[in-house]
Order: structure tokens, then C-alpha cells, then sequence
């Protein structure tokens, strides 16, 4: 039997990272749908597009904002996981396909989450939002330039845990980290118009 209560951690993505001006009537017609016979996969799917559109729209509408966002979310983000695992590097000796899994994973994500953590401080969260899926869009980017022009080609295993870092970890990473920093103090001021 189906619970009747939809996905908790999707609905609070949702109250978390789309204004309120938006995000009530959205949630509510989710639930509703949900409670009619949808199934968690069905809200899940929703939630995810949701997201991505209120991104976009964000951006849109907040052109400085964003921008600001994006520039440091990733100037934060990408030098840390660079200092951090060039770091742990030396200290490890030289990467092999487990050594960069050991590395990688979780000083990307950490580097990720301290970015978030720096744009929640900084800017409003949905703009969090929007350096998370601007991270997803610039590793499809990337990937289909390596994939088109290789210059040089890195082993399989390694090329697989860049994807991860940069498709998975990263934006994950940044959510987590604008999540759990404390909200910015004009960003309820903001959302709440």
C-alpha cells in the first residue's frame, strides 16, 4: 500500500529552494496529485523539474544575482577542490583509480558544500539552486567539448570519477552546503515579495 504522505526530502527541496511566492501553490497541487494515485516517482520527477525551471526563472530575473552566484560558487568551490586535493595528493603519492575515488569524492564534496555554505551566506538560497544546476550544465558542457576535440585522454576509471564529482557530487555538494548554512539575511525580505 502506497503512503499517503509524498517524499518528505522532495517536499522540503522544494520549500527550501523555490521563493515562497511560488512554492506554496506548487506543493500543494503536487500533494494533491500525490494523494489522487501518482506515484513517488511521478512527485520525485515533478520536484526535479520544478526545480529546474525555478532555477532558470531565478536567472532570468535576477541577472546580477545569478551571475554573482555562479562567479563565486565557483571560483569557491573550484579552488578549494584543487588546493585540497592537489593537498592530499602529495601526501598520498600518485592517484590510482582508488586513491582518486578516496580523494575526489569526498574533497569535492566538500569543496561543494563549503561553496554552498558561502552562497547561502551571500545570496539568497535560490541562487544556491542556481549555481547547482549551472555546475550540472557546465559538466555536460565540458564533457561534450572532451568528447568531441580529445586532446589527450585520461584512463576510463578516472574519467569516471571526474563525471561523478562534476555531474553528481558538486551540485549535490552545494545544496547540502546552502541548505545547512544559514539562510541570507535579505533573501526572506526578497522571497517573501
Amino acid at each position: 500500500m502506497k503512503p499517503t504522505d509524498p517524499p518528505a526530502l522532495a517536499t522540503a527541496l522544494l520549500e527550501l529552494l523555490i521563493p515562497p511566492r511560488t512554492s506554496a501553490g506548487l506543493i500543494g497541487d503536487l500533494i494533491e496529485e500525490y494523494r489522487n494515485g501518482r506515484s513517488r516517482t511521478w512527485y520525485w520527477q515533478q520536484t526535479i523539474v520544478a526545480l529546474m525551471r525555478s532555477a532558470f526563472r531565478e536567472g532570468r530575473e535576477h541577472k546580477l544575482q545569478a551571475s554573482s552566484a555562479i562567479v563565486i560558487g565557483y571560483l569557491c568551490g573550484a579552488s578549494l577542490c584543487y588546493f585540497t586535493t592537489s593537498a592530499a595528493g602529495k601526501f598520498v603519492g600518485g592517484y590510482t583509480v582508488v586513491g582518486a575515488y578516496l580523494l575526489f569524492l569526498p574533497l569535492g564534496f566538500i569543496s561543494a558544500a563549503i561553496s554552498g555554505w558561502i552562497l547561502s551566506r551571500t545570496h539568497s538560497r535560490p541562487m544556491v539552486l542556481v549555481f547547482a544546476i549551472f555546475c550540472i550544465i557546465a559538466s555536460v558542457v565540458a564533457f561534450a567539448v572532451y568528447a568531441l576535440f580529445p586532446v589527450d585522454r585520461m584512463p576510463l576509471p578516472m574519467t569516471v570519477v571526474i563525471l561523478t564529482v562534476d555531474f553528481i557530487i558538486a551540485p549535490i555538494g552545494a545544496l547540502a552546503g546552502g541548505l545547512l548554512g544559514p539562510p541570507h539575511a535579505k533573501s526572506h525580505a526578497v522571497d517573501a515579495h
